[in-house]
């Protein structure tokens, strides 16, 4: 497992989820109530991007067919969506945002 810079706080200025390439994975990055998350960025049903979603009350909405997923936990919560995303370490460095990506 390698910690790998992956955004700046300053990058949620304009929305709580961005979408960041890093190690050979798509990671959809959120801020919420001050704290951040990463989980993959592809939905388990019909891969659409996640960060091109919606952030509703700690869920993410797939922009596809709106299935929800729990961002803290990835897990996915019911039709469309049945499988849960993969979720990741993230950690805060002064003003960097580092996710933990196994090797």
């Amino acid at each position: 497992m390698a910690w790998h810079p992956v955004a700046e706080t300053a990058d949620f200025a304009q929305s709580p989820v961005i979408g960041r390439d890093c190690a050979g994975r798509r990671l959809a990055l959120y801020r919420l109530a001050g704290r951040y998350y990463a989980t993959a960025d592809t939905c388990t049903h019909a891969g659409a991007r996640l960060s091109e979603g919606e952030v509703v009350e700690g869920f993410i909405e797939c922009p596809a067919h709106y299935g929800l997923f729990e961002i803290a936990t990835g897990t996915a919560q019911g039709a469309p969506v049945c499988r849960d995303l993969a979720t990741y370490p993230v950690r805060v460095a002064g003003s960097r945002i580092e996710v933990e990506i196994p090797d």
